[in-house]
């Protein structure tokens, strides 16, 4: 099992590039493995979607501030 730790998002021109790090437990949940990092990949479809209105929403926030 994969328990994710933190989600980076990065906007490089209105591309979204994502990156994982998890922590990997065995069957029994004992850490096998700490801070792994996934390889990065770019948001498309629902996912770029769902991100823009993540940022969207911050964005308003930020604004409120």
């Amino acid at each position: 099992m994969k328990a994710i730790k933190i989600i980076s998002i990065m906007n490089h021109g209105g591309e979204y590039a994502i990156s994982v790090t998890y922590n990997q437990a065995d069957e029994n949940g004992k850490i096998i493995r700490k801070n792994a990092k996934s390889p990065t990949f770019y948001a498309v479809g629902d996912l770029l979607e769902n991100i823009k209105a993540i940022e969207s929403m911050i964005t308003g926030k930020l604004e409120d501030n």
